[in-house]
């Protein structure tokens, strides 16, 4: 076989630039409303896999909500109460998104699916009766679209 060696260098130059216009449009082209969705999306993968490495880096450093909780509360309730379960799903609905360069608020209705043992139960049921959105204020802690870290999570039907 006879291979075109300058060929091969183009052809590879060229898919490498394709690849590298498309890795700079996901960074810094995507609206800040999209980056916010697809962090929501991968820390709701996170607590659903109940990786709370994961989740923590979700949380900034200065995490407060109107429950009490910081950032090492939240995690250590999370272990708690989600801990016992052996399969877990949340479910978003009505999802809104507004959003800014470096900060944003997402509101989702937000229902819990699964199964396991203790008080799982007692904790879908506790989630699913909230028929109000929750409200999550997301802040872009760098340069990529990654950095996104929430820094407050409420609803107004817990108190």
């Amino acid at each position: 076989m006879n291979f075109d060696r300058r060929l091969i260098v183009r052809t590879s130059l060229a898919v490498s630039a394709i690849l590298a216009l498309w890795f700079v449009w996901w960074a810094f082209g995507r609206s800040p409303e999209a980056q916010i969705r697809a962090a929501q999306a991968a820390l709701f993968t996170a607590v659903e896999d109940r990786d709370w490495d994961d989740v923590a880096g979700f949380l900034a450093a200065d995490y407060t909500d109107s429950y009490g909780h910081t950032r090492q509360s939240a995690i250590e309730n999370g272990k708690k109460y989600l801990g016992f379960f052996y399969a877990l799903s949340l479910k978003t609905d009505q999802t809104h998104v507004r959003a800014a360069r470096q900060q944003g608020v997402l509101q989702t209705m937000i229902r819990m699916e699964g199964n396991g043992a203790g008080h799982s139960l007692a904790v879908i049921g506790a989630v699913n009766q909230i028929n109000e959105p929750w409200t999550i204020h997301w802040t872009k802690a760098g340069l990529w679209p990654w950095t996104w870290q929430v820094t407050m999570i409420h609803n107004d039907q817990i108190r």
